[in-house]
């Protein structure tokens, strides 16, 4: 049970670490939230599975390098929230797994990610999209490149469903909120490749374009019923026809913050999607991963 607002930050030592810092920080400045920085120590990986004769005192060193990057993290993060806001851990285990459990403790996960594509990701997989994948709690995921200030304000939020993502925009309008911004709700549609010739000449796309953005609206008025101070923030909405992870990486291209949604149903049960992963990996803004309703509650 989390007795208090908490923010839990995945230290990494590395460029994508700093990035979770700097963001879990200004979190935390305008929430009052504390940060529980966790680094976690996979010794079966890191002392060499595929190079199991290092030497006997590889994994001491591994170890106090760990504490020295959470050492730095958390000189860091107390520099601007105070000393006695920030908290550090350091486990032994499985990467992904520790993450998950801890955020049970936590009310928001914040990871950073360095973008390591190809082989480094296929070898190691992805950390970010496992632990958003799996969290019983939002995941904000931060490129390593993304600013240190977050000069836009603008949300943005994917939506799929245009008539059960209430809860979603609820989400997305806090934040904007927050951020004394605006909100842009964004949904992408298209025709599947094979059904191009049999199919397209008979769409209505200005009919389907304008329900869904009728259908959008009233998802906005339903989400800011449920947000304080909601009514004055600025909304729009878009609609376009296109691959969802292109037209909502080009939408939220120079948002500070990208919300999006995990599935509450399909197989694997209540997973990130093809599509949300495509986003971790190539949104230029943090983007925040939100838990199915029965989840997060």
């Amino acid at each position: 049970m989390i007795e208090h607002d908490r923010i839990l930050v995945g230290i990494d030592g590395g460029e994508g670490g700093r990035a979770a810092i700097r963001h879990a920080v200004e979190r935390a400045h305008r929430s009052g939230a504390d940060l529980w920085l966790i680094h976690v120590i996979d010794l079966a990986v890191a002392t060499g599975v595929f190079y199991p004769y290092g030497y006997a005192g590889l994994a001491d060193q591994i170890r106090e390098a760990g504490a020295t990057a959470l050492a730095h993290a958390e000189k860091e993060a107390a520099e601007v929230v105070g000393a006695e806001h920030v908290t550090s851990t350091l486990r032994d285990g499985a990467v992904v797994s520790e993450l998950v459990h801890a955020a049970g403790d936590a009310t928001l996960v914040v990871l950073g990610d360095e973008r390591h594509h190809g082989l480094g990701r296929i070898v190691t997989g992805s950390v970010t999209g496992r632990v958003a994948s799996r969290a019983p709690v939002p995941v904000v995921v931060v490129p390593a490149a993304s600013p240190a200030d977050s000069v836009p304000r603008k949300v943005v939020v994917a939506v799929a469903d245009c008539d059960t993502s209430t809860e979603l925009v609820a989400r997305a309008l806090e934040e904007a909120v927050d951020r004394g911004g605006g909100l842009v709700l964004v949904h992408a549609w298209d025709v599947p490749a094979a059904y191009h010739e049999s199919t397209l000449g008979q769409l209505d796309a200005a009919g389907i374009a304008g329900d869904a953005r009728h259908r959008l609206m009233q998802t906005l008025e339903r989400a800011r019923l449920l947000v304080p101070n909601a009514a004055g923030v600025d909304a729009w909405i878009e609609v376009h026809r296109g691959q969802p992870a292109r037209v909502v990486t080009e939408v939220a291209k120079e948002a500070a913050l990208l919300v999006i949604g995990r599935r509450g149903h399909a197989f694997p049960l209540r997973r990130l999607g093809g599509t949300g992963h495509a986003l971790l990996r190539e949104s230029a803004c943090p983007v925040e991963v939100v838990p199915p309703v029965a989840e997060a509650s």
